[in-house]
């Protein structure tokens, strides 16, 4: 994590919500002192603290880790998604299973064609 990055975002999001310093302090459960020194970057007692810190601002630490929430997918998209992806991966392992089949087929046909190429030279070799 990008200490710098995450400290503009506390203090952006902690200032949007109208919160002091020492409100952030009072509710981490920790001196004025020690949150200044975390929201200047002076510690790293705020990696420790993000999933706390962005429970109090009510945000996720995704936002202020990114500086923005990502965007959340609705269930029916994804799951349509999921369907749709999920159709076509097994129609292509059913191709997949076919041309294996014929692949097979076809190296049995010139396996046979091989054997009987070898009995034609023989039987020429023979007449010879």
């Amino acid at each position: 994590m990008d200490n710098s990055t995450i400290k503009d975002n506390i203090r952006r999001i902690r200032k949007s919500r109208r919160l002091t310093q020492e409100d952030m302090a009072l509710r981490l459960g920790i001196s004025l002192t020690a949150y200044r020194d975390m929201e200047k970057g002076s510690t790293s007692m705020m990696n420790a603290n993000v999933g706390r810190i962005a429970d109090l601002l009510e945000t996720t630490p995704e936002e202020l880790v990114l500086g923005y929430r990502p965007v959340q997918m609705p269930e029916k998209i994804l799951e349509d998604a999921q369907e749709r992806y999920g159709i076509r991966i097994e129609t292509m392992e059913k191709r997949v299973a076919d041309l294996e089949k014929l692949v097979d087929s076809l190296e049995e046909t010139i396996r046979s064609k091989n054997e009987i190429i070898g009995m034609l030279k023989k039987s020429l070799d023979k007449d010879k």
